[in-house]
């Protein structure tokens, strides 16, 4: 009888150690797929889930970690937290680094959730720090989710430096993880941060390089497909022959657009970009539906924008005037938009009402900094009164100083006009005594002029400089070489108004620009960018051109206007000419 107990205790033991044996085994199983085939993974873990009840503690933690990032990967979308700080909590005391590392990463993902993403961030950076790189066994596919999701947060913050470093470690994991195609293509993301800074020729190569790629291991389709920006940046830079190089490759290969001029859904913000590649080669009424057909799809400041170049070229004046109030409002539209969206980045820094005493927190906090943001703005408003009283004030002293400086030399010029005439006289009645001191007192008064000249010549000097950098056209130059407008090439007109608010200020050194050897646009417009005290990179930026164009340019100046060689000394010179 004893024999037989202990067999049936034996039997059951061990199909107990079978049936948890099976419930690993499907569980890392779900685990392999998770990342390629997140349904997959989820049909896995349902018919594991009818089990639970036979789980042990530990166990059920690792099943409740892997169902949640699984639900994730299938687009579950977090409403809380509590769920994935427990799992923090319990994996950072009793789990392996890789499944701390995926419980922070969770937690990151439900804090982005919830809109509080430097809370998210902060997450993810802890689950980076729990992955070690070094070992054979370590997971890729963790470290790909996790600087993917960082390199987003960082575009939507604006953050281009920062999104480029994610977006390399993120390429770098695709490569270890996924096929050629599929790395080629997340690589090309690269260009999303460098149009953000406006690094143009930087999105150009990654783009070009992407289409050659792809080429090469046969994917037409997706290499045409990544041709689609070079269209519009090939155009602005009015490079025609490439845009529709581009362009004709997109459009027929790319599978997105048909035979009838309709692209696919989603991708209707080609509509515009082909709108100005019609204006620009002067097919105004194509160029008139495709902006009417982007407007449809809500691309409303570029649609204008675009009619409003067509009717330019039509010398519709009414057209013109009607579409540039549509333009302008639609930009107030986006700005007010980008607005709100910066206002709950920052808002999500303070969310933190998930409990009373939280909430209560949250008002105090609120309280504080809406006292201290008052009390900051008063004392602002003070400052700007403060500035704009010292400069009205000093603006008339300097009045005062030339009104006064005028009056002396008018006052020295009158009485040596009286000692001269009476000089005159004396000589005619051969006073020689007197004469002598009238000679001398002349010459006195002389030297006294002279000075008083020389004071009122520099005093001018310092308001012809005040007067051309404080010129709005000089401060919306300025504005460009900071990147705080729209455009920060100058258009023609722009470059005819600084030139002629400069030769108001400077005669002089503008009329020096064309004696001799006459200066040629470009050298006169690096002069006058570098007497407003901008850097060699913003004036390239601004004209557009290399860095050793640049310098050509600064040396053949220096040397036309001041006989002197090489580009360095082309500043000093400037500025000394000034004076």
């Amino acid at each position: 009888m004893k024999q037989f107990i202990v067999f049936i205790f034996v039997l059951f033991a061990f199909l107990s150690c079978t049936e948890k044996r099976d419930y690993r085994d499907a569980l890392s199983r779900a685990r392999a797929v998770m990342y390629h085939d997140a349904d997959s993974a989820l049909a896995i873990l349902d018919s594991l889930g009818v089990h639970q009840s036979e789980f042990g503690s530990h166990f059920q933690k690792q099943y409740q970690l892997q169902l949640a990032a699984a639900e994730m990967k299938a687009g579950a979308v977090f409403t809380t937290d509590s769920l994935t700080k427990e799992l923090v909590d319990y994996f950072e005391a009793n789990g392996d680094d890789e499944e701390a590392a995926l419980a922070y990463y969770m937690y990151g993902c439900s804090l982005i959730d919830l809109g509080q993403s430097p809370e998210g961030l902060q997450a993810y950076y802890t689950a980076l720090s729990k992955v070690d790189t070094t070992k054979a066994d370590c997971n890729f596919e963790l470290l790909k989710n996790i600087y993917g999701q960082m390199s987003l947060i960082f575009l939507q913050q604006n953050l281009p430096q920062d999104a480029i470093k994610a977006l390399n470690h993120y390429i770098e994991n695709v490569k270890k993880t996924s096929s050629e195609r599929e790395y080629l293509f997340e690589r090309d993301r690269l260009i999303s941060p460098y149009i953000l800074m406006n690094e143009i020729d930087s999105v150009l190569s990654i783009s070009l390089k992407s289409y050659e790629d792809l080429k090469r291991i046969g994917d037409n389709q997706g290499a045409a497909r990544v041709l689609c920006p070079t269209i519009y940046y090939y155009m602005e830079r009015g490079e025609m022959d490439k845009a529709t190089w581009a362009k004709e490759i997109f459009e027929k290969e790319s599978g997105w657009y048909d035979e009838k001029g309709n692209i696919a859904s989603g991708r209707e913000s080609y509509y515009y970009v082909k709108g100005f590649y019609e204006l620009s080669a002067n097919r105004l009424d194509s160029a008139e539906q495709l902006f009417r057909r982007a407007i449809r799809y809500g691309y409303l400041s570029e649609g204008y924008r675009g009619l409003l170049n067509v009717y330019r070229k039509h010398h519709d004046v009414d057209s013109v005037f009607h579409f540039s109030l549509l333009y302008e409002a639609a930009q107030d539209t986006l700005h007010n938009q980008l607005r709100t969206n910066s206002i709950h980045q920052m808002s999500a820094l303070y969310n933190y009402n998930r409990s009373q005493k939280e909430a209560e927190q949250e008002r105090e906090t609120s309280r504080k900094l809406k006292m201290r943001s008052t009390f900051i703005g008063v004392i602002s408003f003070l400052v700007v009164v403060l500035l704009l009283w010292l400069y009205i004030r000093y603006k008339n002293k300097k009045k005062q100083e030339i009104l006064k400086l005028s009056k002396k030399l008018e006052s020295a010029i009158s009485a040596r006009s009286e000692i001269s005439a009476e000089l005159q006289m004396l000589k005619s009645k051969n006073y020689e005594g007197v004469i002598a001191a009238k000679e001398a007192k002349e010459a006195e008064l002389t030297e006294i002029i002279k000075r008083l000249q020389l004071e009122n010549d520099q005093t001018e000097h310092t308001d012809a400089t005040e007067t051309f950098v404080n010129s709005p056209i000089a401060q919306l130059f300025i504005k460009k070489s900071n990147l705080k407008t729209e455009k920060p090439n100058p258009s023609d007109g722009e470059w005819s108004l600084l030139i002629r608010q400069f030769s108001k200020s400077f005669p002089d050194l503008y009329k020096s620009f064309s004696e001799g050897t006459p200066l040629s646009q470009l050298q006169q417009q690096v002069c006058v960018l570098i007497i407003l005290g901008m850097s060699d990179s913003s004036i390239r930026i601004m004209l557009g051109n290399s860095k050793s164009v640049l310098s050509d340019a600064k040396s053949d100046a220096n040397e036309r206007l001041f006989g002197q060689k090489g580009a360095r000394t082309l500043k000093s010179n400037l500025f000394n000419a000034l004076k």
